[in-house]
């Protein structure tokens, strides 16, 4: 079964390519400057680190002040 006749508009049977316009103005990309390659990498890895760091922290501070409270 052809995918047009099951998927087609029966108002409207152009397909896309007949909507093209071939008059249409082609606009030029400009190339994108390159990234440099020093980057940040070691600066987002630290405060990743960091962070996992203070959270951890926060954590375990939070589970000593439940114990004890629980034991006292």
């Amino acid at each position: 079964m052809d995918l047009d006749t099951l998927f087609a508009d029966s108002s409207n049977n152009s397909s896309d390519v007949d909507t093209i316009d071939s008059d249409a103005e082609v606009l030029e990309v400009e190339e994108l400057p390159e990234a440099p390659e020093e980057g940040i990498g070691w600066m987002a890895l630290v405060l990743f680190i960091c962070g996992g760091l203070v959270i951890t922290a926060l954590v375990v501070a939070f589970m000593v002040w439940v114990i004890e409270g629980l034991v006292l």
